[in-house]
C-alpha cells in the first residue's frame, strides 16, 4: 500500500510511523510549492534516505495535463514548478546535493514502484 501526499509534511516521526506500519510513502506533489516548497520537500526526502528509508518511498509530481477545475493559465502562473520536468530538472539534482545516492534515487523511481505493482497488481 502507498500512502499518498506524504510529501506535504516534514514530520519525520509521522512518516516513519507510516513506514513502520508496512506502507510505502508517496513523496509526491513536488512542484505544488503553495503547500510546501521544494527545498523542504527535498530536505524531508533526504532525511528519510539518511535514515535508511529509500526502499519505502516513491517520488512523484502529481502534475496533470488538464484540469477542468482551475481557470486556464492559472497553474503556470500560480505554480510554475508543477510540471512533468520538475523532478528530473530540479528535484533530483537537489537530492544529490543533499547526499542522496543514485542507488537510492533508482529505488524510489524504479525499484519501489515495480515491486508495488509486482506484489499488489494494478488498482
Amino acid at each position: 500500500m502507498v500512502i499518498g501526499h506524504c510529501g506535504d509534511t516534514t514530520d519525520i516521526d509521522y512518516l516513519e510511523e507510516i513506514i513502520g506500519n508496512g506502507s510505502y510513502i508517496g513523496m509526491d506533489r513536488f512542484g505544488l510549492d503553495t503547500f510546501l516548497d521544494t527545498e523542504q520537500r527535498v530536505a524531508t526526502v533526504a532525511t528519510m534516505c539518511e535514515r535508511g528509508h529509500a526502499d519505502k518511498m516513491v517520488l512523484s509530481h502529481d502534475a496533470s495535463c488538464f484540469m477542468d477545475w482551475l481557470p486556464e493559465g492559472l497553474v503556470p502562473a500560480a505554480m510554475p514548478n508543477w510540471h512533468y520536468l520538475h523532478i528530473h530538472n530540479d528535484v533530483l539534482p537537489a537530492l544529490k546535493q543533499r547526499g542522496v545516492t543514485d542507488e537510492q534515487i533508482h529505488a524510489m523511481l524504479v525499484d519501489n514502484p515495480r515491486m508495488i505493482f509486482e506484489k499488489q497488481g494494478g488498482y
